[in-house]
């Protein structure tokens, strides 16, 4: 698996380590814009924690998915 692939327990619950953010705090943050927001809300979990990158990968995956 490559460090950009994801299992499914770890978009869950994020990753927790020392560069990792809550999800208030990226609602927050003036690095994503409102748009971004608006997606971080759906796809980040309450009590879950993201590293920027994770952040930014989980938006990526929910913009690009097939739509049924």
């Amino acid at each position: 698996m490559s460090s950009k692939e994801m299992t499914a327990s770890e978009r869950e619950r994020g990753s927790g380590g020392p560069d990792a953010f809550g999800k208030k705090q990226m609602m927050n943050s003036a690095l994503f814009a409102p748009r971004e927001k608006d997606v971080l809300e759906v796809v980040l979990q309450e009590n879950g924690s993201y590293t920027l990158e994770e952040a930014k990968h989980l938006m990526e995956l929910y913009l690009n998915k097939e739509v049924i």
